[in-house]
């Protein structure tokens, strides 16, 4: 493997750190689902939720003072079938999750492929492997939760305790959400840099060879 090649495939370990990097923000921050609901009948009444993954706030004023309490995500999944759709939320976690776990294989295996300079043909079946298994669990986690916000959330972001208020038409899609549709944008940019990195890999052994052909002949013809 050429120094080329190599740093090719290098550079995949930087863009597997920035992946794990943005996913770790997305999974800790809790800016999935943001809303301002209202409250019936009243003009002067205001409220802020964030949702996470996990855990999320509510802040609502009644008009005297803002009264703030923390949101248990999966609690507020068992508040009905009309609120959020449990299996829709555990294979978003599922998934984020994983994509996590691949992108810090694939970060390994990068620096194991790039130091062995091609005396490891399996590191780069594992590369790939790694960073297709983490960009397709990324997929299906932000489409997954994009169907829970287009089905649920959107018409939808509080407990039965408040529903004088609503929320429907007034939430939309945090940037922890955007977060994961960034990472799976680097880790398909590190798939084509393994890609061409692989034809580099295949251009170089096929310049060898006749080199080596050529060598063996000469030594034939010496002896």
């Amino acid at each position: 493997m050429s120094m080329r090649t190599r740093a090719l495939v290098f550079s995949t370990f930087f863009g597997s750190c920035i992946a794990i990097g943005l996913l770790l923000v997305s999974l800790t921050t809790n800016h999935w689902v943001r809303a301002y609901p209202k409250r019936l009948n009243y003009t002067n009444s205001s409220g802020d939720i964030n949702f996470g993954l996990f855990y999320g706030n509510k802040a609502l004023n009644y008009g005297v003072g803002v009264r703030s309490s923390p949101i248990i995500v999966y609690t507020f999944d068992q508040n009905g079938p009309e609120t959020m759709n449990f299996w829709l939320w555990l294979i978003t976690a599922l998934g984020t999750g994983f994509g996590l776990l691949s992108c810090a294989i694939s970060a390994i295996a990068a620096v194991l492929k790039a130091a062995s300079a091609g005396k490891r043909p399996g590191t780069m079946i594992l590369l790939f492997a790694s960073n297709i298994s983490s960009a397709a669990s990324q997929v299906v986690a932000f489409i997954c939760w994009l169907v829970q916000f287009y089905q649920y959330l959107q018409h939808n972001v509080l407990a039965a305790q408040d529903r004088n208020w609503y929320s429907h038409g007034l939430a939309f899609l945090g940037y922890s959400f955007y977060l994961v549709i960034a990472s799976t944008l680097v880790v398909i940019i590190n798939i084509f840099i393994l890609l061409h990195a692989k034809r580099s890999e295949q251009r170089d052994r096929q310049r060898l060879e006749p080199l080596s052909e050529e060598k063996n002949q000469g030594a034939i013809m010496l002896y």
